[in-house]
């Protein structure tokens, strides 16, 4: 009797080690945000981003966005982005890492800018998808940004 019951307490706990080993943070596939900031830029856009890879701690998609953007007493003006965004964390909570291009028409003198992107943040958003919160730090400034994962 104690030899069954020792084989099944190291079946158990090997199946426990195993279910919790392999669980992975899938994220949902697609989201569309809308992310705005200031100081010292400022800008506003609008973004979609889709999964390119999800491991069990690391995340990244691509993102594609327009709006306006610029930098306080420098080029700023309406164009469009392109990034690379990295998730960290599980369930709710992300750490957050952008870097990409964002390139536009100056609204004053009609001559063509681009700035580098580069943004670490927080981002609130549950694996099956909803409702997303973004709070950020990067060259165009701090920023805030509210979407929806799908």
């Amino acid at each position: 009797m104690k030899k069954i019951l020792l084989v099944i307490s190291i079946v158990t706990i090997g199946f426990s080690a195993n279910a919790q080993s392999s669980e992975k943070n899938i994220l949902s596939k697609n989201s569309i945000y809308f992310d705005t900031g200031i100081i010292p830029g400022v800008h506003a856009f609008v973004n979609y981003e889709r999964s390119i890879y999800q491991g069990e701690r690391v995340s990244w998609f691509g993102r594609a966005g327009f709006g306006y953007g610029g930098l306080l007493m420098a080029a700023g003006g309406f164009g469009g982005l392109g990034a690379v965004t990295m998730l960290t964390g599980k369930k709710n909570s992300h750490f957050e890492l952008n870097a990409g291009i964002f390139s536009g028409k100056d609204s004053d003198v009609s001559n063509s800018f681009t700035y580098p992107l580069l943004d670490v943040g927080y981002r609130y958003q549950k694996p099956d998808g909803g409702f997303i919160f973004k709070a950020k730090l990067g060259i165009l400034g701090v920023g805030i940004g509210l979407g929806y994962a799908f």
